[in-house]
């Protein structure tokens, strides 16, 4: 019986363990996420802007 429960005990720890590094990944993924999706808007706000400067341009060209 003793042998059962220090298995069950070791069992218990293994998924706690594996527990806690599938949370601090979650954590890092969700800062990786927030990163990137602020990186992403700020391309986007510079493609925008080139669009417009582009626009001016071509609104210049004689026909």
């Amino acid at each position: 019986m003793e042998k059962i429960f220090a298995s069950l005990e070791q069992k218990i720890d293994r998924v706690i363990s594996q527990c806690d590094l599938l949370r601090a990944e979650n954590q890092r993924l969700r800062q990786e996420l927030i990163h990137k999706s602020d990186e992403v808007r700020l391309l986007s706000d510079r493609m925008e802007e080139a669009k417009h400067r582009l626009q001016q341009l071509v609104a210049q060209v004689p026909e």
